[in-house]
């Protein structure tokens, strides 16, 4: 029911206009958020993820972006006619960003403790001393290790760990609604990124906030994400609960995303699998399906006419034309060859 949606993103199309052209990045895109859900929206580098999800912060830089149309609607009012001046009312207290590298986000001249102070102080009324120990309470919370110490040192002197603690501190530091995590663990290693996962789950439940995860890797977003949504060209390829798209994914392109992730089990002098080809060129968006060319059960129609949405249920749909009551011996052989792979 709408009522249940904290955010509720329609129909939003966003282009960069460029020396050489109008690139598409962003195509009629919708998806929703309700109260203390994790979505996470998976897809290649330059399908749309970031760029649909900047839109929700006032982050599209116009020019040479311009949102062309849609809505973000956020406890029902819509984001997109706010000005600057209420949009920096929201961003930082009822809606947070951890950014993919914090060496970047962070000011390398500022000392940590004040960054996530000038955070506290913006949107609340808090005397040096409260913001101090308040800081200290949420470096503690996210597991910074002797934070009387590090409150007073600089991005440089943290580790990479450390630093993306850091950034989540600062996001969560006046308890948002909704907090997006944009590929929050980049060149983190593997145990580090374990860490920050279970970290924004604890966050989750314990100040009931939800998160949009965004993300190019399957791998991670299985223990943290209730629902999906793929991301291909500027388009959402599939949506659909978690445990639906990782055991019975319905789009030739999430298929190609999981069977790119590595398993345990996989020989290992077995080469990784990829999906074949690459992303079209959005200066001149495909007449078909946008991962027509790269699809191996694409049907002539794939490439001449753009798919409609079948939707099975409000949390499920699926942007293919397999699932047109005429390509039905076509599904099936994606089926069955698909099922047997598994």
């Amino acid at each position: 029911m709408d009522n249940e949606k904290l955010l509720d993103v329609k129909n939003l199309t966003i282009s960069f206009h460029t020396y050489v052209g109008e690139v598409a990045a962003v195509r009629n895109v919708d998806f929703y958020l309700k109260k203390s859900e994790v979505l996470a929206i998976v897809g290649e580098s330059g399908s749309g993820k970031s760029v649909s999800t900047q839109a929700i912060l006032g982050l599209t830089p116009i020019p040479p972006g311009e949102i062309k149309s849609g809505k973000i609607l956020f406890k029902h009012e819509d984001l997109l006619k706010f000005d600057e001046k209420e949009m920096s009312k929201i961003c930082g207290s009822q809606i947070s960003m951890i950014f993919q590298d914090p060496m970047t986000s962070l000011n390398p001249t500022m000392k940590v403790g004040n960054q996530i102070r000038e955070v506290l102080h913006q949107h609340s009324d808090i005397s040096r001393r409260e913001s101090r120990e308040r800081a200290i309470e949420l470096m503690t919370l996210v597991r910074i290790p002797e934070p009387e110490m590090r409150i007073d040192q600089y991005p440089h002197e943290l580790s990479g760990g450390m630093r993306q603690r850091v950034m989540i501190t600062i996001a969560m530091a006046n308890r948002p609604d909704i907090l997006i995590a944009d590929e929050p663990t980049t060149a983190l290693d593997v145990t580090i990124q374990s860490q920050i996962f279970r970290l924004l789950k604890e966050l989750r439940t314990k100040f009931d906030t939800a998160i949009i995860l965004i993300t190019h890797d399957f791998g991670v977003v299985a223990g943290i994400a209730d629902r999906i949504v793929v991301m291909y060209a500027g388009k959402v390829m599939e949506e659909d609960e978690t445990d639906q798209i990782y055991y019975e994914p319905r789009h030739p392109y999430t298929v190609g995303l999981l069977k790119a992730v590595p398993s345990l089990a996989d020989n290992e002098e077995e080469k990784l699998r990829t999906i074949d080809g690459t992303p079209p060129f959005l200066l001149k968006i495909p007449s078909g399906c946008p991962f027509a060319d790269r699809c191996e059960y694409a049907m002539r129609i794939c490439k001449e006419k753009e798919p409609q949405y079948f939707q099975s249920k409000d949390s499920s749909r699926v942007f293919c034309w397999l699932y047109h009551d005429q390509a039905d011996g076509q599904l099936q052989r994606f089926k069955d060859r698909e099922g047997r792979l598994r």
